[in-house]
């Protein structure tokens, strides 16, 4: 079974945060797919945190089946999240701002990575902080009685994401396709506000033994 790349790894979650973070102020039109979005965004900031169980599922280019693996998330709007993987958790992914932190304890390994402005610009969370410059960046339309697609209209990490709202307004589900045609699927249950990440930390820390590689300047 394939294991999904760190690079990838690391765009499929941070694009998946983002989307879970999604906010937008009230449009002068009617439409379908912003007003959606609004309701999206206005159900993520009643709580200062939320946090869900998630199964995802990673499908290389040209496979059917992949890698699963289940865990929990926590997320703060608008730029704050802690995916950890695993029962008990062996990977962990956290954003704080620009700066994601992965923490390996299978491969015994820590990465931070400080997000580009391009990086921030190519991924859906420019939403976050300027839903009007998004559509710009973005074609948001509204699928189903509950769906939202975002396509990009230029060339980038992401060729395509799906959202699926459940009945209590928040993200059941989150499809992520790259322009090689992998495919990361995020199915979430049980959403709770929470008083915050584990011990108050968004980035994870390395226990002893493991150094957290930053990025080459």
């Amino acid at each position: 079974m394939s294991r999904i790349p760190k690079v990838q790894e690391l765009r499929f979650l941070i694009t998946t945060v983002v989307v879970l973070l999604l906010s937008a102020p009230v449009f002068a039109e009617r439409d379908p797919a912003m007003e959606r979005l609004q309701a999206l965004g206005t159900a993520l900031q009643t709580r200062s945190t939320w946090t869900a169980s998630y199964a995802q599922e990673y499908v290389p280019p040209g496979m059917i089946l992949g890698e699963q693996v289940v865990g929990t998330v926590w997320v703060a709007w608008p730029d704050k999240a802690l995916f950890a993987t695993g029962n008990p958790a062996v990977r962990w992914m956290g954003l704080n701002g620009r700066l994601v932190r992965l923490l390996d304890l299978e491969n015994v390994s820590c990465d931070d990575h400080l997000l580009t402005a391009e990086e921030w610009e190519r991924i859906p969370l420019i939403a976050v902080l300027d839903p009007r410059a998004a559509v710009a960046q973005f074609s948001i339309v509204a699928e189903g009685d509950r769906g939202l697609v975002l396509l990009p209209r230029e060339t980038g990490g992401v060729s395509r994401v799906e959202i699926l709202i459940g009945e209590d307004g928040l993200p059941a589900r989150v499809i992520v396709k790259d322009p090689q045609g992998a495919v990361s699927t995020f199915d979430f249950s049980e959403w709770q506000a929470a008083d915050g990440p584990p011990g108050g930390v968004w980035l994870p820390a390395a226990p002893e033994g493991i150094f957290c590689i930053a990025d080459p300047e």
